[in-house]
């Protein structure tokens, strides 16, 4: 039954690494359109005067949000390469032979 959960946890780790890759890969083509119509649409919403003010504050805060996005990618693909990396060895020395886990 260990080894059932072995792999289980192995599945599981393997997609929080895809996960974490998935999240540093850029907007798709039809986001960025989306994004830009948005963004125009919002703009005509804002006095002339104040549009510059607007439009740096909200590429910082896009910025912003976008860094810790792939931050959190990075650190959940990290958790789950060294996980399944773990996960992987254990499943490996407990099929092998002569496992020292296999002493009882």
């Amino acid at each position: 039954m260990r080894t059932v959960y072995s792999y289980a946890r192995l599945i599981l780790t393997s997609c929080f690494f895809l996960a974490g890759i998935a999240l540093q890969t850029v907007p798709s083509a039809a986001a960025v359109n989306r994004e830009a119509r948005d963004r125009e649409r919002l703009l005509q919403a804002v006095p002339a005067e104040d549009r510059a003010e607007w439009v740096r504050l909200r590429d910082r805060e896009d910025a912003q949000a976008e860094a810790s996005v792939r931050l959190f990618g990075v650190l959940i693909g990290g958790v789950g390469l060294g996980a399944a990396l773990f996960e992987a060895a254990y499943v490996s020395a407990r099929s092998s032979r002569h496992c020292p886990l296999d002493t009882r």
